[in-house]
């Protein structure tokens, strides 16, 4: 199930419809993008059987599902990380003292 022979679990597949724009506009007709190369790249249905013979192909993994899960949810932005109240306390006294 995890082979290179079944193209939805290589490290580089991403749901097209959670790719920043313009990308995602061809989420109906290329519903899968690879981001092998850097750039997102829409493949169409025969490129998307091509993927079990891609030499760069590599096993899926949490932080494929997580990279995917932030780009649904956050936009491709990193969750923000909970602060305490004192952290911002102490940022705003630093900023406003002019300490680094």
């Amino acid at each position: 199930m995890t082979g290179p022979d079944n193209a939805a679990t290589c490290h580089w597949r991403t749901a097209t419809r959670v790719m920043p724009t313009p990308y995602w506009f061809e989420a109906g007709a290329r519903p899968w993008s690879c981001l092998r190369d850097g750039v997102p790249r829409p493949l169409s249905l025969s490129e998307l059987r091509q993927c079990a013979t891609c030499p760069q192909w590599q096993p899926r993994t949490f932080e494929a599902s997580r990279r995917d899960l932030l780009f649904e949810v956050w936009g491709g932005v990193p969750a923000p990380q909970h602060r305490t109240f004192d952290d911002v306390r102490r940022d705003l006294v630093f900023e406003t003292w002019g300490v680094s």
